[in-house]
């Protein structure tokens, strides 16, 4: 009896500092999804107190003053199937549970007073903006258009999953103590449209190496655009003889690669569109293209002199050729083959070097830099224009007309959210025939170790699905929807490279 009494003035004083606060809590989904600390009395009063207590938000801390104030500790926000309120509504997830940090929570508190709605599993993604200078507080800076198109949090975790990848961290130290602090650098590495610019201007933005700075001076950082043996080259040249004409100086084994990795099917679409040193016959509105079909064996030489006539067997894969320099030349029997291969070089290699995703970069940026950062011996940079808080990059990595833009058009940043926010074009143009090609030529390792997933098969085709891929989005081979908010979302958002940028001269990093 003494534990009920208790139990409902905990309650009720709970119910009045939520009223107070002006917050929410469904209990009715509270105590479906949370499990009460007393339910040992199963089907009594007491239980349903213990889960409605479960439920209730911690309580806030008040300022001095009796003003609102975001809390110090996290805020746990739950699904709520029975809410007819959109603005409060979450993603289904079978019970998932998000915790917000204290920033986050002002955010949203913050658009939801400028009355922009559907808010509240938005909060990562508000705090993404701010970190590129985004001002929620004046009206042009973000609107109800552009907020609609950006991913809930929970749909980024149900595409990358709730952590980021980094792989590699196991050298950090061994890297650390073989090369003197002065000596350090930190350089990107990544195969073409992999968003090695964006590891570039993210880690020079948020990282450096002080002791260099002391013995060099300011502008010696220790982040370079790329490793000595060239970003692109596979990681079987570090440790030759071939470095890059602005880095021939600098030892390889003095360098940390940071490696950039991105979703091959969203790659594959980049390089259709930017196909940079790679040569393969393919048409517009055949590309990505792993298999040729009869019509471009018949209208392309190359496919015509491999495939006429039959030769060639059932699959007729279309072959890719990297032209690094005028003496090396790699060819992959395709696509797929050319990203698992130049990947799985970097990851089996025997020498330190960092692995981070693309989607990391751009959802979880300020975990993944401060990992790299430190990995090498770096700290946070204190003059980035944020006291040494992360700084996202505005901008895209890319120059040039179509990297610039107001943030309600949904260009560089933004829309680089809103594309890899979501699957839906993923696969476009794309045949079934290359579907199933990929499935069977991009490497299992390398697609399991980053958690990256194959797009589901159309019903027609045979096979199985895998765990992973049965709960994917559909993808409607062949389609692409051609509206002007789809272009917009996909084409302006772009993070790919751009060799027009080049290291600036008489600068170190």
């Amino acid at each position: 009896m003494i534990l009920l009494i208790v139990a409902d003035l905990m309650y009720l004083f709970s119910l009045w500092d939520n009223a107070f606060y002006g917050a929410s809590v469904n209990l009715g989904r509270a105590v479906r999804d949370h499990h009460s600390p007393y339910n040992l009395f199963k089907e009594t009063h007491l239980s349903k107190l213990g889960d409605r207590l479960s439920a209730i938000r911690n309580t806030k801390d008040k300022d001095k003053d009796n003003t609102k104030k975001p809390p110090k500790m996290n805020v746990n926000v739950i699904n709520n199937d029975n809410n007819n309120n959109k603005d409060d509504q979450m993603t289904k997830d079978d019970g998932y549970r998000k915790t917000l940090t204290g920033e986050q929570w002002e955010l949203i508190q913050i658009a939801k007073s400028r009355g922009l709605k559907n808010i509240d599993d938005k909060g990562p993604i508000l705090e993404i903006l701010t970190q590129a200078g985004l001002d929620l507080n004046k009206d042009g800076d973000l609107d109800q258009e552009t907020l609609d198109q950006l991913p809930t949090w929970t749909q980024v975790e149900h595409l990358y999953g709730r952590k980021a990848v980094i792989i590699g961290l196991e050298r950090c130290e061994d890297f650390r103590n073989s090369v003197e602090p002065t000596s350090r650098f930190l350089g990107m590495a990544g195969t073409f449209n992999t968003g090695t610019n964006l590891i570039h201007a993210v880690m020079r933005h948020n990282c450096e190496i002080t002791e260099r700075m002391e013995k060099y001076g300011s502008l010696s950082k220790g982040i370079r655009w790329q490793v000595p043996w060239g970003k692109h080259y596979m990681a079987r040249y570090r440790g030759g003889e071939h470095s890059t004409r602005t880095d021939k100086d600098v030892p390889h084994d003095h360098t940390m690669a940071l490696v950039s990795i991105r979703d091959p099917y969203f790659w594959m679409q980049s390089m259709c569109r930017h196909g940079y040193a790679a040569h393969w016959p393919h048409i517009k509105s055949h590309c990505p293209n792993l298999i040729a079909t009869t019509e471009e064996i018949k209208s392309l030489p190359y496919l015509k002199k491999m495939y006429g006539g039959g030769a060639g067997g059932d699959e007729k894969l279309i072959p890719v050729d990297i032209r690094y320099s005028k003496n090396l030349t790699h060819h992959h029997l395709s696509m797929a083959h050319w990203y698992s291969e130049w990947y799985q070089d970097y990851l089996s290699a025997d020498t330190p070097r960092i692995m981070v995703r693309f989607e990391d970069l751009l959802f979880r940026g300020g975990e993944v830099s401060r990992a790299m950062c430190e990995c090498g011996g770096g700290v946070p940079r204190k003059d980035n224009g944020r006291s040494g808080k992360f700084v996202h990059v505005s901008e895209s990595a890319k120059t040039g007309k179509t990297a610039h833009g107001p943030l309600k058009d949904r260009t560089n940043l933004v829309g680089a959210l809103i594309k890899y926010g979501s699957f839906a074009h993923r696969a476009d143009l794309m045949t079934e025939d290359d579907l199933v090609a990929a499935r069977r030529h991009l490497d299992p390792e390398v697609m399991k170790t980053f958690g990256y997933s194959h797009p589901p098969l159309p019903a027609n085709v045979g096979g199985t699905e895998d765990s992973e891929t049965a709960n994917a989005p559909l993808i409607h081979v062949g389609e692409m929807e051609h509206s002007e908010k789809a272009n917009a979302a996909t084409e302006s958002g772009r993070y790919d490279d751009d060799h027009s940028l080049k290291p600036e001269k008489n600068k170190k990093y």
